[in-house]
């Protein structure tokens, strides 16, 4: 039988930032307010991201795909029974806000319960991405053949606006590869001491592959932010991987990511996809 490579994509996210005014036309003011992030379309085919993703995934060997969607969610399940992806197994997973909360708990949460939804891949290695952006082919395939890793880029290769980069996560690698630590929001000084023995800077697109249960026991255990009131994916990662230190290997990888973060990107990305080449640089 063949390997399982189940994958968990985000998908609940309400991109607020997509709300800004921005000076673009009309359509694509109108798409960043109107659909879930995930599902905005892009390109001349004006095809929902996530249908992208989906596919690319499928493509990569990643077939068996649980998408985490908010609850008033009416338009990503109906588009995937309207247009089936070839050869995925696709089901969904309603992350609803908690009583007492006003908003969901977080990614971690988003997690667990598509982890919790499916304890048939006990025993399998799962990999999580996010539904808001398009990581370079190969990436997945990649991430494919090792039980837990998370791809470490390039700093100056992901093709997104270098303010936005500096807010990324920066990975720190040990001396024997595995992965030391991963630094939110870092400030310069940290940034510069996170080098890697060849100079670069690598960052973290929050993309994780670890097996079932590992995942599952951290996410569980992921602690409430202080101020964003959140459980948080890389926060649970980081907290597992310093009681686990040598089992967690970070990827070095070089290569453009297409982001929907605010309005302008639904562009930029549209026209990225149509140009194609949207692959791992070696």
């Amino acid at each position: 039988m063949a390997e399982r490579n189940p994958l968990i994509i985000m998908a609940a996210g309400k991109g607020s930032r997509m709300k800004a005014a921005a000076d673009l036309p009309d359509w694509v003011l109108q798409e960043a307010v109107s659909r879930p992030k995930a599902m905005i379309r892009i390109g001349q085919a004006k095809k929902p991201l996530l249908h992208h993703l989906v596919e690319q995934s499928v493509k990569e060997g990643l077939r068996d795909i649980c998408v985490v969607i908010a609850p008033d969610d009416k338009i990503t399940e109906a588009h995937f029974r309207r247009h089936p992806v070839e050869g995925a197994h696709l089901d969904f997973v309603i992350q609803h806000i908690p009583k007492g909360r006003t908003k969901p708990e977080g990614t971690a949460q988003a997690v667990q319960l598509a982890l919790e939804a499916h304890p048939e891949w006990e025993g399998s290695s799962v990999t999580v991405a996010n539904g808001d952006n398009l990581p370079p082919f190969g990436m997945l395939m990649a991430m494919c053949k090792s039980a837990a890793c998370m791809p470490a880029f390039d700093a100056r290769h992901l093709g997104l606006p270098i303010e936005r980069v500096r807010a990324f996560a920066v990975i720190r690698q040990a001396e024997d590869g595995t992965l030391a630590n991963i630094e939110e929001k870092p400030e310069q000084a940290v940034i510069d001491a996170s080098r890697w023995s060849d100079g670069t800077v690598r960052v973290s697109m929050n993309y994780f592959r670890m097996p079932w249960a590992a995942l599952l026991d951290a996410v569980r255990n992921a602690p409430t932010h202080p101020t964003r009131n959140e459980r948080e994916l890389p926060v649970a990662v980081s907290l597992w991987n310093a009681q686990n230190l040598g089992h967690l290997e970070p990827l070095p990888m070089k290569g453009a990511f297409l982001d929907l973060t605010h309005p302008e990107d639904i562009q930029r990305a549209g026209e990225a996809i149509d140009a194609g080449g949207h692959r791992i640089e070696k």
